[in-house]
Formats: structure tokens, C-alpha cells, sequence
């Protein structure tokens, strides 16, 4: 079965700023009531507010949105996530690195350096095209599968998020941010 997880990741929180701007957007979201918090456990667990529908896209696919009158939201929480995080869609694609400099596109670049950025935050990734080495976080990938940040949004089981939601988030942020999807 799986989970649908979808990412609104902020492209430009540094290290020191993540924490602030995470909590910062997790109050955005609940003072417009797209979240709520709720008691759980040792702590709080953040579900889906009374406005969450306005998040969201309800497809006609979705059986939430033929159903008049239903109260029923999405299954699980948003959590916010912070710290040097690898952000991915799961696309299936192969993995291209384009420079930022020369815009050579490249499968050919060593896996390690997620790991690296994963453990310490910094990485460097050099292009086989023009030598230029430049930090991860400003190449981008092909089809826009990864991103290389410090604070993202996580919504699991939630329908798809709206476009006009996902831009308001990132005016609230004052920060480019990127969306990822997918089953996992």
C-alpha cells in the first residue's frame, strides 16, 4: 500500500536559520488552520486543521472530493524537518547533476557525496565537463528529483497539494521553495 508523501522544501533556510524558519512556517500553517496540534504521546503531533481542504487539490479521482459533507482528512501529520537533509521525488529517473556553471548534464557523479552532505551539511560536487567544483546544494538534477536543504514540510497522505498553497507557504517563508511527491 504505501505512503503518499509529498515535501514543500525550502531552498534557501541555511543550517542556522532552519530551526527558526521551520517553526516560523509550522505557525503559518496552523494560524490559517491548515494544521492544528494535537496531543500525542510525549509531544505534539500536527494534523490537518479545519482549512485543510484549501491545501489541498481534490482531483476527481479522489473520493474525498465526491463526497459531500465529509469531514474526513488526511491521514497523518505534517512534520517539519530540519537539518542537512537529501530531499527526493521518487521518479524512477536516473539521477543527472547539471552544473551550474557549464549547464553539462552528467549521470556520472560519485553517491558518496549524499552521504557526505547527509553526515556534515557541506559537500562538494565537481563537474566532469568544466572542473569547476561547486557545493551540492547549488547544482540542480534533472527533472528536479533532488534537493540538497535544511528545512523541509513534510505531508504524508495528504491529496495533492494545491499550487497556489505551496507558493503562499514560500511567501510566508520568504524563500524559493520546491515540492516533491511520491509513494514510498
Amino acid at each position: 500500500m504505501g505512503t503518499y508523501r509529498q515535501t514543500v522544501v525550502d531552498l534557501d533556510a541555511s543550517a542556522e536559520e532552519a530551526a527558526a524558519c521551520g517553526g516560523r512556517g509550522r505557525t503559518w500553517l496552523e494560524t490559517h488552520g491548515y494544521i492544528r496540534p494535537v496531543p500525542w504521546q510525549d509531544g505534539v503531533a500536527y494534523l490537518a486543521g479545519p482549512r485543510w481542504r484549501e491545501a489541498v487539490d481534490l482531483a476527481s479521482w479522489d473520493w474525498r472530493a465526491r463526497t459531500t459533507g465529509l469531514d474526513q482528512e488526511p491521514c497523518d501529520e505534517l512534520t517539519v524537518i530540519t537539518g542537512p537533509t537529501v530531499f527526493y521525488a521518487l521518479s524512477g529517473e536516473p539521477l543527472t547533476a547539471v552544473c551550474p556553471r557549464c549547464r553539462n548534464a552528467s549521470c556520472d557523479w560519485p553517491g558518496e557525496v549524499l552521504d557526505t552532505w547527509h553526515t556534515t551539511g557541506v559537500a562538494d560536487l565537481g563537474c566532469p565537463a568544466c572542473a569547476h567544483r561547486t557545493s551540492l546544494p547549488d547544482w540542480e538534477w534533472a527533472g528536479d528529483v533532488l534537493a540538497f536543504a535544511y528545512l523541509g514540510y513534510q505531508f504524508d497522505d495528504w491529496p495533492p497539494l494545491s499550487p497556489d498553497f505551496t507558493a503562499a507557504l514560500g511567501q510566508a517563508l520568504g524563500h524559493r521553495i520546491r515540492v516533491f511527491a511520491g509513494k514510498i
